[in-house]
C-alpha cells in the first residue's frame, strides 16, 4: 500500500511534482547519486540548524577530504558546549561541562546520517522516489527531492538539493502523514576547491579531563545469533550487525542486534531480565523505544521509526537453545 496522503500533503507544501520533466537532468537518480557524491567527497565548511523533539540546535561543520579519507568537525553554537571529531576509523566527543572526552569507533549508515548514502536501486521496493520542484534555501536554488515509505514501517524524507553541487541544504524527516518531524537545515555554506586543516581539537585544562575509551562490542559472524532468531521482520529489514558485550560486575553480556531496509535501521538489545526493563512503548521526539520479555530475557528495541516497527520486531525474536 503506498501512502498517497503523504504525496498529498508534498504536493500542499508548493513543490509541483509536474514541474521537472522535461530533460535529462530532470532524474531522481541523477540527483540522488550526486547528492551521495556531494556529501562524502566535497571540501566544505557551513552552519546549519537541526531541529527535533522540540528543541532547536545551531551547529559549526568543517568537512574535508585527503588521499579519499573524510574528516570532520561539528561545534555546537548554542545550548551546551560540545564538539565531535569524526575521521573514518573513530568518533571523538568532547563535553566541556563534564570534563569528559569519549573516543568510540565510528559506524557508519546509521541514525540520521543514512539518507546521505542512500542508494535507489536497493530501496526502489520500499520507498517511491519523487523529483519534485525547486526551491531556495540558504540563498542557493534547489530541486527537492521526495522519498515516500510504502508501508507504515519507516518514515519518509524530503531533500533540497542545491543546483550547483547536489549537496542536502535541507532535509526533512516526515512522519506517516507527511508531516516533518525532524529537520536539519543549512544557513550558510561554503565549498573549497581543494582539501584544508582541520584544526586539532585542543582542551586547556585538559589534565583534568576523564577519557573514555568506549569499549568495543565483540562482534558475531555465526549465523545462529547465540540462539536467537528473528521471525516475520517487515519487508526489507534485515539483520547487518550482531555483536556482544560483558556489562557489570557479574560479566553478563548483552547482545546487541542492528536492523535496517538500508535507510531505516534500529538497535536491539537482549539482555537477562532483573524486571527493571521497558515495558510497553516509548518515544522521545524521532525515536521510538518497546521493551518486552522472551524466555526471561529483556528485550528492547530502539530507532528513528515508527512506533509499530519496534514493537514488531522485538516481539518477532524467538529463543531456542539448540
Amino acid at each position: 500500500m503506498k501512502f498517497m496522503h503523504i504525496l498529498t500533503t508534498l504536493l500542499l507544501v508548493g513543490v509541483s511534482l509536474g514541474a521537472a520533466a522535461d530533460s535529462g537532468e530532470d532524474d531522481v537518480n541523477f540527483w540522488l547519486q550526486r547528492m551521495v557524491n556531494a556529501v562524502h567527497s566535497l571540501n566544505y565548511d557551513g552552519t546549519f540548524i537541526f531541529l527535533h523533539n522540540t528543541q532547536l540546535e545551531s551547529m559549526q561543520i568543517i568537512h574535508t577530504v585527503d588521499d579519499n579519507e573524510e574528516r570532520e568537525r561539528l561545534i555546537s553554537l548554542n545550548g551546551v558546549a560540545r564538539e565531535v571529531f569524526r575521521d573514518g576509523a573513530s568518533v571523538t566527543c568532547i563535553a566541556p561541562d563534564r570534563k569528559s572526552v569519549s573516543v568510540g569507533n565510528r559506524l557508519s549508515g546509521q541514525g540520521f546520517r543514512a539518507i546521505f548514502s542512500v542508494d535507489v536501486g536497493q530501496l526502489s521496493d520500499y520507498y517511491d522516489f519523487h523529483l519534485l520542484g525547486e526551491e531556495r534555501v540558504a540563498g542557493r536554488q534547489t530541486r527537492v527531492v521526495a522519498i515516500i515509505p510504502q508501508d507504515a514501517y519507516r518514515y519518509g524524507y524530503r531533500l533540497y538539493l542545491d543546483k550547483e553541487h547536489a549537496f542536502p541544504l535541507k532535509t526533512d524527516m516526515l512522519n506517516l502523514s507527511g508531516v516533518p518531524i525532524s529537520q536539519l537545515m543549512f544557513t550558510q555554506l561554503d565549498v573549497h576547491n581543494s582539501s584544508h586543516e582541520i584544526d586539532e581539537i585542543s582542551l586547556e585544562g585538559k589534565e583534568d579531563y576523564r577519557w573514555i575509551q568506549q569499549k568495543p562490542m565483540r562482534t558475531i559472524s555465526d549465523k545462529q545469533f547465540s540462539g536467537w532468531s528473528f521471525e516475520a521482520l517487515p519487508e526489507g529489514f534485515d539483520v547487518t550487525l550482531h555483536s556482544k558485550r560483558r556489562v557489570g560486575k557479574s560479566g553478563d553480556e548483552i547482545d546487541h542486534f542492528v536492523l535496517s531496509d538500508g535507510l531505516a535501521s534500529l538497535s536491539v538489545y537482549i539482555e537477562v531480565d532483573d524486571n527493571v526493563g521497558l515495558r510497553g512503548g516509548s518515544t522521545m521526539g524521532t525515536i521510538n523505544a518497546y521493551g518486552t520479555t522472551i524466555s526471561g530475557h529483556q528485550i528492547t528495541a530502539v530507532g528513528e521509526v515508527p512506533d509499530k516497527t519496534v514493537e514488531r520486531i522485538a516481539n518477532s525474536l524467538r529463543f531456542s537453545q539448540e
